[in-house]
């Protein structure tokens, strides 16, 4: 009856289950009859040998659960660079997490080219990377991570300064003196349109974001940069050029290899990586 009650079975059911166990084993588990239900000595010792079976099988689960929470060895994240002055990218966030939830793990943070970033990734130099270019390697999986603003600016102490202001204040189809620009690396559509728009001429170029904004403060001309970079960077020469287009919103990924998803450290990396709501996309990654 307590059987029957604890796990919602009907009484018929309970004794058919328990027969067949006992046919099963070869065994009389227990005796049943008008003088009562009770277990015999085998009964008793195959009672004695499942309680003993299921406390070993929660102790396997815990052990299981331990080592899926414990996360160890070296982890490599590859950046572009100045990805960790920008708040919103959660690279920050989520490496100060995993440090702080597993002390035995080795962080490696590195930074490096955008278009070199996929296929360090795919010969496995790197974990995971952060870039802004993919280049859709089909081993890779690609998330949408966060979105950076960027804006053009010029430094006020730059000797061409008020011709550059003139020639983004008149209308784009407007003849115009071609003004100083530092081109970047970086390509974008939007980037692409923007120069072929406007009467620019190339006066230097720039891999990093770094040498741009040196460029722009040493007054070679104005730049495209991403807004989180201009507010550390402590110049008051910096100026935003106002213009008719829109600032620039650049879609920023994480790639990592497809087997490498269920790594304790990838898992543990992308269940701390604070989900941008603004991320074009959403993230398919398994949840554990």
């Amino acid at each position: 009856m307590a059987a029957a009650q604890k796990t919602g079975a009907s009484l018929s059911t309970v004794s058919r289950d328990l027969t067949a166990l006992e046919k099963r084993l070869g065994l009389q588990l227990c005796r049943r009859g008008r003088a009562g239900f009770a277990l015999t000595p085998q009964g008793e010792e195959v009672y004695r040998a499942a309680v003993d079976l299921l406390s070993r099988i929660r102790i396997f689960e815990q052990k299981i659960g331990a080592a899926r929470r414990s996360v160890a060895g070296r982890f490599n994240v590859g950046l572009i660079d100045n990805v960790v002055s920008n708040r919103q990218s959660g690279v920050v966030s989520a490496l100060s997490q995993m440090h702080r939830d597993f002390p035995d793990l080795t962080i490696d943070v590195s930074v490096h080219a955008d278009s070199s970033i996929d296929v360090m990734v795919r010969d496995r130099r790197i974990d995971i990377g952060v870039m802004g270019q993919p280049a859709w390697l089909p081993s890779l999986e690609y998330i949408p991570a966060f979105i950076e603003e960027h804006r053009l600016y010029v430094s006020s102490n730059a000797p061409c300064f008020e011709q550059i202001m003139q020639t983004f204040a008149a209308q784009p189809d407007t003849p115009s003196e071609l003004a100083p620009y530092i081109a970047r690396s970086f390509k974008t559509e939007a980037f692409q349109e923007f120069e072929q728009q406007y009467p620019l001429r190339v006066a230097g170029r720039g891999g990093t974001l770094e040498s741009i904004l040196a460029a722009v403060l040493a007054g070679v001309g104005c730049a495209i940069m991403p807004v989180h970079l201009i507010g550390p960077a402590g110049h008051d020469s910096l100026v935003e050029i106002p213009f008719s287009g829109s600032p620039f919103l650049v879609q920023l990924y994480l790639a990592y290899r497809r087997d490498a998803a269920d790594q304790p450290a990838m898992r543990a990396f992308m269940e701390r990586f604070p989900r941008n709501p603004e991320a074009s996309g959403s993230c398919a990654f398994p949840q554990v």
